[in-house]
Order: structure tokens, then C-alpha cells, then sequence
């Protein structure tokens, strides 16, 4: 039988009253609070237990911190994502960069969309008390599921809340992350003459165009991709996914580029928590390890969604296994019921599959059960600014990693980490070259180990904020220096 696991579910109480999520959290905590060394490891002391990587994360930049001669003075910056930040991408990509951020002085101000599956007291009540750590204020609201009545909604609550921030905080920068974010962004721009970061996040019109949501018409794609390069043109920066995209906006933006710099930072993962030697005792059940033991395991990873090669990654599994019938498929992921009707239709005998549903914070111990995983993306124009979060995270663990498509750039440093395989194409020839590759390998790979060594340079999660750093550094003084950049700004 398959061995299906759910862990660590959501509690599902929502809280109603949405009051309390509207008025600012009034946390603050000063930059002598780092500086002041023994106070502050007091208070590391007294913080709770799970949180014991992210003290050490903030220990670290405020040793940075206090080692420099002067602390800066940096203006407030409000930072706007419609990602919850109690599901797992907010924590990983956003939280993940904001706390060294403000060890090293940037004060920030959040506002987030929290779905209503990640809302409890319980995670709320956590996720204030590691922002207090961090000096970080935060006021969330409800994430409207639907259709475009519902994304204006969206729209609307949170302009109103980020007008009253930067209106009682003297926001004097705006860091929009994606598309929605910085079209309120342009608005506070227009109404305030606050300047923002476009934080792209790849083409999100492209992208829902490919999807069939919201934008299903040439009419409404053009509209849509005007708004994007009227955003893209009046940002002070811009960040990018891949180079890819950064080349295209370079084109749209001729003659721009010294005045409004664009930085390429890709998703990074902690490479201290994603590690091949990570502790599975507690976050993995027994009997899935003695299930899986001394097999080839082949994994898939996230989401089920337009994105992903899904019939083609389990046919190249049925290739394997039949060349080497000890491969196992380990399929993480949330959508349990829809994997398992996918499994069947396939013909993916049930003793040959473990599913599993696990919690970002336990995903590093599983990620270490995998020798091989599957990456096979649809290569079109939407992805040409992307770049999975999954891809830094499977070269931390020391996975190797079979890809397909995205986009060219994403192949490219699947090559270049020289232990993982890239696909030409998806034909069946393709994929029979592929399939005997991987079952005449073995599980240990010492190119694995040389690929994350080799990686962190680029996807490590410190080098993702030392590139925030040099941005927010050259752009934020500039704000900061002189109001009248504020009208100057304004377009």
C-alpha cells in the first residue's frame, strides 16, 4: 500500500473580527536594542525555542550592525505583499530577507494578505512576537479569493491601509512585491509623492494569461501589459527574478538604467536550514523511512498546477523504475487528493509512491530522503521571469535536480552546478536518454556535493541580502537625504 502522511495541519479558526488586524501592532524596538550587547543577548535568551535560527540570524547582523562606525539613519520603508506571510512563501521569501534587513538597520513597515486557511491565533500570536524581535510593524487583512470584484477589494483594503501607514509613519519608500503591490504603489506615488521599488516577481500579466485567470482576452492582455511597463518606467528600482527579464526591461527602459538601477536577485534558500544533513528523526514517521530505505528515491515537489510538465515527469518515473525497480516516488505536496487520482491514471502502482503533505519548516528533513527531482516546467514566454523557489532549496539539500524548461536561464545553472540533468526536450527518446541516466546512478553523488558548494554563491540566502542591501543602501538615503526628492519624484 502507499504510505500517505499529513502533518502538521492548520488549525482552521478563523478569526471574524477583523478589527485588531487593521491597527498597527506599535512594535518598535530601537537600534541601541542591538547595539546594547548583553540586553540584547538577554532577550535572545528569553525569546521562545523555535525561533532559535532566527536569533542567531539576528545575533548576526547585529554584530554587523554594531561593528560599524556609524548606524544609519534610514527613512521608513513600507513593504507591501499580497503573499501571506503565515503561509510558507511569506516566511521564506520575504521574512526570510527582511529580518537581517533590519538588524542592519532598515526600519520597514508590512502589510500583507493572509489567506484564510493560514489564519489562527496561535500563528498570528508567533509571527508578531518574531517581528517584535526584528523592530518590524505589521498590520494585516483577509485575502479575498475570486475574481476580479474580489482583486479590486484586494486592492482597495490595502491602499487605504497603506495610505494611513504612510501618513502617520512618514513612509518616505515603498517596496512593492509583484504586480498588484505596485500598482497601489503607483497610486501612493501619484497621491503622496512617495517613490517605490517594483519588486517584479516575473510577468504576472503573462502569467495569467497562460492560466486562463482573470486576463482572457487580447484586449484586456494589452491593457494589462501597458499598466506593467507604465510601473516598470516609474519605479526608482527594480528588482528581477532572472537576467532574462531584467535584459527586457533595459530595452523597455533605454538610457534609464543609471538613474534607476535594476537588481537580479534570485529566490534563495537558507542554506543552514536546507542541508543534506538536516534532522528527520522528529519530522519524518518511522515507518516512511524504513519504507523508503536503500531505495532510489525521485522526488516531486509543490504545487499541481498549468505550470508543470506533470504528465511527462510521471511517465519519465515509470521509465525509471522499470529500468531500476528499487526508484520510489516521494510527492510532497499539499493537493494530496488530486496527486493521488494523477498517480493512478498513470498506472503508478501504489506500493511504488509515498504522498505526503508537510510544513515548510519540515521540509528541509525531507528534502534530504531525495536523490533525484523532478523539475519539468513549460517553457513559454510567462516564464521568462522566473525562477522556482524549489530550484534553490533541492541544490541546498544536495539534490539533483532533472529540469526542463521554465526558461533558459533556470537551465543554465542546472548545468553549470554539474550535477543534475537537463532535458532537451520532452519526446520519448528524451526521456528514455534521461530515464537510463539516472538508473545507472547511484545514491550517493559526489557532484551533489560540489553543486551546493558551488551554488551558494549565487542562491544562498545571504546573497540574496546582501543584494537587497546595496539596493536599499543607494536608494533609500537617497529619499531619506532630501524631501524634495519626494516632488521630484512624482510623474
Amino acid at each position: 500500500m502507499a504510505l500517505v502522511a499529513t502533518l502538521g495541519p492548520h488549525q482552521k479558526r478563523f478569526v471574524k473580527s477583523q478589527s485588531h488586524c487593521r491597527k498597527p501592532a506599535d512594535i518598535a524596538i530601537s537600534k541601541q536594542l542591538v547595539l546594547q550587547e548583553p540586553f540584547f543577548r538577554l532577550s535572545c535568551l528569553l525569546y521562545q525555542p523555535f525561533s532559535r535560527k532566527l536569533r542567531v540570524k539576528i545575533a548576526e547582523a547585529g554584530q554587523v550592525l554594531a561593528g560599524r562606525d556609524s548606524t544609519p539613519n534610514y527613512a521608513p520603508i513600507l513593504y507591501i505583499s499580497f503573499d501571506g506571510m503565515l503561509e510558507p512563501l511569506g516566511s521564506s521569501q520575504v521574512l526570510n530577507y527582511l529580518y537581517p534587513l533590519a538588524g542592519l538597520g532598515f526600519r520597514f513597515f508590512l502589510i500583507s494578505m493572509e489567506k484564510e486557511q493560514d489564519i489562527s491565533a496561535a500563528a498570528v500570536a508567533r509571527l508578531v512576537r518574531e517581528l517584535q524581535e526584528c523592530g518590524i510593524e505589521w498590520r494585516w487583512d483577509l485575502f479575498r479569493q475570486g475574481g476580479v470584484l474580489e482583486v479590486l477589494q484586494n486592492l482597495g483594503s490595502v491602499f487605504q491601509s497603506a495610505r494611513r501607514v504612510c501618513r502617520d509613519r512618514d513612509i518616505r519608500l515603498v517596496h512593492a512585491r509583484s504586480f498588484l503591490p505596485a500598482v497601489i504603489a503607483r497610486m501612493l506615488q501619484v497621491s503622496m509623492g512617495i517613490p517605490y521599488i517594483f519588486d517584479v516577481r516575473g510577468y504576472w500579466i503573462d502569467e495569467r494569461m497562460a492560466e486562463g485567470r482573470w486576463i482572457t482576452n487580447r484586449v484586456a492582455y494589452k491593457l494589462g501589459k501597458w499598466v506593467e511597463r507604465h510601473l516598470v518606467k516609474h519605479a526608482i528600482a527594480i528588482v528581477t527574478l532572472t537576467e532574462l527579464q531584467a535584459q527586457d526591461f533595459r530595452i523597455v527602459l533605454p538610457g534609464k538604467s543609471s538613474e534607476q538601477p535594476i537588481a537580479v536577485i534570485p529566490t534563495c534558500a537558507d542554506y543552514d536550514v536546507f542541508h543534506p544533513q538536516a534532522d528527520y528523526a522528529d519530522a519524518v514517521p518511522t515507518e516512511i523511512l524504513d519504507h523508503i530505505r536503500g531505495k532510489l528515491v525521485i522526488g516531486m515537489v509543490g504545487s499541481i498546477n498549468k505550470s508543470y510538465c506533470i504528465r511527462e515527469s510521471l511517465e519519465l518515473f515509470l521509465q525509471i523504475q522499470q529500468l531500476r525497480p528499487d526508484a520510489h516516488l516521494l510527492c510532497l505536496t499539499r493537493q494530496m487528493e488530486k496527486m493521488t487520482a494523477l498517480l493512478h491514471h498513470h498506472g503508478i502502482p501504489t506500493s511504488a509512491y509515498t504522498l505526503a503533505a508537510v510544513p515548510h519548516q519540515k521540509m528541509p528533513a525531507w528534502l534530504t530522503l531525495i536523490h533525484w527531482a523532478l523539475l519539468l516546467l513549460n517553457a513559454d514566454f510567462a516564464k521568462r521571469g522566473s525562477m522556482p523557489t524549489k530550484l534553490a532549496e533541492l541544490f541546498a539539500s544536495q539534490v539533483r535536480v532533472i529540469q526542463y524548461g521554465c526558461n533558459s536561464e533556470v537551465s543554465a545553472k542546472v548545468s553549470e552546478a554539474g550535477s543534475g540533468i537537463v532535458l532537451n526536450d520532452l519526446s520519448q527518446a528524451e526521456l528514455k536518454r534521461v530515464a537510463q541516466t539516472v538508473a545507472c546512478s547511484m545514491l550517493a553523488s559526489p557532484s551533489a556535493v560540489e553543486a551546493r558548494k558551488f551554488t551558494r554563491a549565487y542562491f544562498g540566502l545571504e546573497s540574496g541580502v546582501r543584494k537587497y542591501e546595496q539596493l536599499l543602501s543607494r536608494v533609500v538615503p537617497l529619499v531619506n537625504n532630501s524631501k524634495s526628492n519626494r516632488s521630484t519624484l512624482r510623474q
